[in-house]
């Protein structure tokens, strides 16, 4: 067995032990701390709000347990208002005109644990947006992250949900990019609209059964990549924990990353080259991980070999991402290729000797 194998073996081993031990386990809810409580008090009443003098409001509710859950629960509400002085709180509060510049104030705390993703969005078409004036919808942080509910990782399905949130993308796509609806399904955003970004080919586990990708799984880190047959037999493995699961590793690509991904650009300048990526050797496949969610709710990526979205090995593992000439198993285009001519010569052929037929029976008459 070497490295590469081995390292594999190990891998999805500890993946599915540790799925199980999730499975199995039911914990409680968490609760928001004793300190969070005491502003939960007040800011956990529906319908809180504040209302600026030009008549704008801005909500102040935030829901305790979905708080709890989030990635930020570990901060608490001191960690990003800061300059909240709870004796005299809930006394005059910091300037602002209105609902709109009082949220571009609070977008600005994001900048202190996120400071080159906050720098790439201010560079965006997004940031700009933002600081023209009487551009209210140009989203900040918030808009689509939601910071009180944000999860530890995005695990959604599909990477372009959040931009087709507010962007009629689908339509405008059509226009000119062939199979829009699995572009969208599978290619992020960023990837063609921060064109400066290097791209890289993300596997995920999906089921098919939920739809959705499994949560709950733990990697330690290993210094080999994952190799062709290593990913098979992952994949194998979590199956066999899931009886009756169908779980296959799908395939996003995507910007390198965070801060890439958030330096958005004008559509103008989005990559509109189709062998940008569908050449021979495109630099995004020339990148390719493998990301876990843990049972803490974090995302853990492993290098994998490039190889893997080119061997016939993959053909199985990899087939949520196959889409002919989207991957790099030429083999598999030729099989493909080769049924459907087959299938095409089939019933030609087929119509061709019955031609035939009838033309010698005319001559034998």
């Amino acid at each position: 067995m070497d490295v590469a194998r081995g390292f594999g073996a190990v891998l999805f081993t500890a993946l599915a032990l540790s799925w199980g031990a999730h499975a199995a386990a039911d914990p409680a809810a968490p609760t928001p701390s004793e300190p969070d409580q005491q502003c939960l008090a007040c800011h956990g009443q529906a319908g809180l709000e504040k209302t600026f003098d030009n008549g704008s409001t801005v909500a102040l509710h935030v829901e305790g347990p979905a708080f709890a859950a989030s990635a930020h629960a570990p901060l608490g509400c001191t960690g990003c208002h800061a300059d909240v002085d709870l004796k005299k709180h809930p006394g005059a509060s910091r300037k602002a005109a209105s609902a709109r510049a009082f949220s571009i104030a609070q977008a600005e705390t994001c900048r202190g644990c996120h400071q080159q993703i906050v720098d790439a969005h201010d560079a965006s078409m997004h940031g700009r947006a933002r600081d023209k004036a009487g551009a209210i919808s140009a989203p900040l942080c918030a808009d689509c992250h939601r910071v009180h509910e944000v999860g530890r990782v995005v695990a959604g399905n599909h990477p372009s949900d959040s931009c087709l949130s507010c962007h009629a993308a689908v339509a405008t796509h059509e226009k000119w990019l062939p199979n829009t609806k699995k572009h969208l399904e599978v290619v992020a955003c960023s990837a063609c609209h921060a064109p400066g970004a290097q791209r890289k080919v993300d596997l995920r586990l999906y089921d098919p059964a939920t739809k959705g990708e499994i949560i709950g799984l733990e990697a330690k880190a290993q210094a080999a990549p994952l190799d062709a047959t290593a990913l098979h037999d992952l994949v194998e493995a979590v199956n066999r924990k899931r009886p009756g699961a169908q779980v296959m590793l799908v395939g996003r690509l995507e910007a390198g990353d965070a801060a890439a991904a958030h330096g958005l650009a004008l559509k103008g300048k989005a990559v509109k080259d189709c062998a940008t990526c569908h050449r021979k050797g495109a630099d995004a496949f020339q990148n390719v991980t493998l990301s876990v969610v843990g049972t803490d709710g974090k995302r853990a990526r492993h290098e994998v070999q490039k190889d893997v979205l080119s061997g016939l090995t993959s053909i199985d593992s990899v087939r949520g991402f196959y889409a002919m000439g989207g991957t790099r198993i030429q083999w598999l285009d030729v099989l493909l290729g080769l049924a459907l001519v087959g299938g095409i010569s089939a019933p030609l052929g087929h119509m061709a000797v019955r031609k035939l037929m009838r033309r010698k029976d005319k001559e034998n008459e």
